[in-house]
């Protein structure tokens, strides 16, 4: 059915250029070969990430990625804990900055039900600008949030859109989910 490589290769003239080897590659595509192995020879140390044989780039500024901050009230976070059974655990950026992802662990399912409330349309509000960040609905997936009963010490999620990357690591938010609010929210 198939055809070995041998009877495949075509005999070429003497002087032609294209002269047949034993292995039954053409001299043109042995040279090919060679031109592939040379050039991976010389980017090789580019894709390991050896820098020694490269020309030294000015260093980017690396993205420092610092932890929430303290509460401004040592109560602060008991707070959340006991009015609404939760504890924050982090707004960060994600999808390549388009989104901001909330996490948060709900520690009392019955004071963190409000969270969940399908009714309820979670705002996150740019201090710097003013501008306010909404949940996308995709049609085939629905709201980009958790809105199923709570349940104990499990960890839940909500995505918020980020147009035009606006909310930068280190910008301060408020978040707005019905009556549950939280100020001075820093996003990582």
């Amino acid at each position: 059915m198939y055809q070995s490589i041998r009877s495949r290769v075509r005999p070429t003239r003497p002087g032609s250029g294209n002269s047949t080897d034993r292995s039954g590659i053409t001299g043109t595509s042995a040279g090919m070969l060679a031109g592939v192995l040379m050039f991976l020879l010389v980017t090789a140390p580019a894709v390991r990430g050896d820098t020694s044989s490269q020309p030294s780039a000015t260093p980017k500024a690396a993205r420092v990625i610092e932890p929430m901050p303290a509460p401004r009230h040592p109560r602060e976070k008991t707070y959340m804990k006991r009015k609404w059974g939760v504890e924050i655990l982090f707004l960060r950026e994600t999808a390549a900055g388009y989104m901001l992802e909330f996490r948060y662990k709900v520690l009392d399912p019955v004071k963190a039900a409000a969270l969940f409330a399908r009714k309820t349309k979670p705002v996150l509000t740019h201090v710097g600008t003013g501008m306010q960040l909404t949940v996308p609905v995709p049609a085939k997936t629905g709201a980009l949030r958790n809105s199923d009963t709570p349940l104990a010490d499990h960890t839940y999620w909500m995505f918020f859109a980020n147009p035009n990357k606006l909310v930068k690591p280190g910008d301060l938010v408020n978040l707005q989910i019905g009556d549950f609010a939280v100020e001075g929210l820093v996003v990582m």
